[in-house]
């Protein structure tokens, strides 16, 4: 015993010993400076210093990905004029090994340490949330397409300056200001890339939550009223606030893109971008959604950036970091960013529920929700769900909407399970206070272990059925437990011109659809080039299906009479399930005709409606879930 103990002792002093001496030798010290003298040409300019190199060689990387988007993108290909230099301007040999790393030969030693800068441009014109971008009226930045690292030196911390043109601001969520020499500072890279910059005459709206700043930058045009977004949006970060008991950040930026044909969101630590078509503002349903895509982004910034599973975070750059949990890190984020709104009353119960038929119509209408469960189409995502093809519809099924279902299913679990005593809100703050104050990310079995413990009874079999497995949902169930019913029915047929008229009573169109025959299906799903039809879906076990449709099939008659993308509305109302038709195709430029009798067309309109005779509790249960009774929770301050 006194052996091993004494072995014990000894190891123990040699790894401080060790310790001693790394800590003896100096760091490397990183230093970024991003130009852009010609902001047109979509160029930046990056050079990149690196302190006290001992090493002969060293390998610089670039990130093939971006986290949060969870596709290889390589960024590499965007680099060009890659150059490295010594402290005295010479330049120094450099090999490219692999696609995104270049090994430079310093010179240095360890008695004979060397500053060395590597120098490069890069083509921004790519305007979405997970790149950068670059031209006269803004620069946009994502490190991770930008900045390279020294392979093996991530935890180490670094400085950026961002050389503006005259009278454009920088916001960057590294901090509300530079230091007096013009820097930001961040702590690791993975701080760094994390941060995403927004440079030009933006507009920059400020206040304050629970004591802390935030602000809201804007670069676009739009006319939304900003005294309105801000006081919005104050209310969504208190209502997420008060899952929580505070705010675990000292300062939070929105980075607001608002500019034609673009949409989409990403998180990050204590930042977000959102992108968004400005005109879509203009409308209440737009205006809504937009706030949703705030709340779903703003909401990451517990789960995702602080609770996380296992595998995101620290981030491998140059290849996919895979979790089974997507469906818990996206999905159920979609799940709050709706209810956070609602909590918020900036959405009616009404509006909610909508949204919520429409993602269970999205569901029942999508065949490869039977293909891939929820843990399998997250660690797919890097070859399915941004690769997309004309399939998809049969072979997988998002990890967004299939985990934004999850998390209502869990909520309502929790709340029948313990009578309305606990919600899915305890099993973030168990997350939460359990791994991510810990600074850990949780193992992917675990988050079933969460919920059987906070519940206090046992979901593995919920798991089996639903996260791991593919096992059909039974909504009534569950919307009964609640007080509501869904309703499955068809839209009116068109009429002249394509339009749907609308039945204003919803009982009524019920009625209507019991006593006519149901209408027919092709088993497609088209889209318009100019105006002619494309199949650009087959919905496998459709008639169509087995009939032999193919994607990328035109259509250009049936039964012998022309359609267009115009009259084809019109036309499938007059089909009736059972139906024989004959479709004149064209494909691959050769013309073909198919006959089959048509399936039953499936169910184009849901809707969720208040049971009539619902009780107390189910009541009760209701209230609660969707804040009905007019008490949204009040944030409180907490020790995040």
């Amino acid at each position: 015993m006194a052996l091993v103990l004494g072995a014990k002792v000894l190891l123990a002093a040699l790894m401080i010993a060790a310790g001693q001496t790394r800590s003896a030798t100096p760091a490397l010290d990183l230093v970024y400076n991003v130009s852009f003298t010609k902001p047109a040409t979509h160029l930046y300019e990056v050079e990149f210093e690196i302190g006290n190199v001992r090493e002969p060689a060293i390998d610089v990387q670039i990130p093939v990905w971006t986290p949060g988007s969870y596709l290889v993108r390589e960024y590499a290909r965007n680099i060009q004029d890659f150059e490295a230099l010594d402290d005295a301007g010479r330049q120094l040999r450099w090999t490219k090994k692999d696609k995104a790393t270049w090994q430079i030969e310093t010179t240095a030693l360890p008695t004979s340490p060397k500053r060395i800068r590597v120098r490069y441009r890069v083509y921004a014109n790519e305007l979405t949330v997970r790149t950068s971008h670059l031209d006269s009226t803004h620069a946009y930045f994502n490190p991770a397409s930008l900045l390279m690292y020294v392979k093996g030196q991530t935890d180490k911390p670094s400085r950026l300056k961002i050389n503006a043109p005259q009278g454009w601001k920088v916001t960057s969520p590294l901090a509300l200001a530079p230091d007096a020499g013009g820097y930001f500072h961040a702590p690791n890279y993975d701080i760094l890339v994390d941060s995403p910059h927004e440079v030009g005459t933006r507009r920059l709206l400020e206040f304050q939550v629970l004591g802390k700043p935030h602000r809201i930058a804007i670069w676009g045009d739009t006319n939304v009223d900003t005294k309105r977004l801000t006081a919005d949006v104050t209310k969504i970060v208190e209502q997420a606030a008060a899952i929580f008991g505070g705010l675990p950040y000292e300062h939070y930026t929105f980075i607001a893109h608002l500019q034609p044909g673009i949409g989409g969101g990403l998180e990050h630590l204590n930042s977000t971008t959102v992108q968004s078509n400005g005109s879509r503002l203009n409308t209440r349903r737009g205006y809504v959604g937009y706030l949703g895509l705030l709340s779903h982004e703003y909401f990451h910034l517990w789960n995702v950036k602080r609770i996380r599973p296992q595998a995101l975070g620290p981030f491998d750059y140059q290849k996919e970091n895979y979790t089974h949990s997507l469906w818990f890190a996206e999905g159920v984020t979609d799940y709050y960013g709706g209810l956070l709104l609602r909590r918020s009353q900036l959405m009616t119960p009404a509006d909610y529920l909508e949204g919520l038929a429409s993602t269970i119509q999205s569901y029942e209408s999508t065949p490869g929700r039977f293909e891939q469960s929820a843990e399998s189409s997250s660690f797919d995502a890097w070859i399915k769900y941004y690769r997309p093809d004309e399939n998809s519809v049969n072979s997988s099924f998002s990890y967004y909407s299939r985990g934004e279902l999850l998390g209502w299913l869990l909520d309502l679990e929790m709340r029948t399970r313990t009578n309305g005593a606990k919600s899915l809100d305890d099993v973030m703050r168990y997350l939460f206070e359990n791994y991510a104050k810990k600074g850990v990310g949780f193992p992917d079995a675990d988050l079933e272990k969460a919920f059987s413990k906070v519940a206090g009874s046992d979901f593995s079999d919920f798991f089996a059925k639903y996260v791991r497995g593919t096992a059909d949902i039974d909504f009534d169930n569950y919307l009964s437990r609640v007080g509501l019913q869904l309703r499955r029915t068809y839209a009116a047929p068109a009429s002249g011109g394509g339009r749907r008229e609308e039945v204003a009573n919803p009982e009524e169109r019920a009625a209507e659809n019991e006593n006519r025959t149901p209408p027919g299906w092709l088993g497609v799903r088209t889209n318009a080039q100019a105006d002619r039809v494309m199949i650009a879906n087959v919905v496998s076990g459709s008639a169509g299906y087995e009939a032999g449709l193919n994607s990328g099939d035109e259509i250009v008659a049936i039964d012998g009479t022309k359609v267009t993308n115009t009259s084809l509305p019109e036309r499938l109302s007059t089909i009736k399930q059972g139906d024989r038709v004959t479709l004149t195709l064209f494909r691959r430029e050769k013309l073909i005709t198919i006959t089959f009798a048509v399936d039953r067309k499936p169910f184009d309109r849901y809707s969720i409606v208040t049971l009539k005779d619902a009780t107390a509790a189910q009541t009760a249960l209701r209230n609660a879930w969707l804040a009905e009774d007019g008490r949204a929770m009040t944030a409180r301050p907490g020790g995040n």
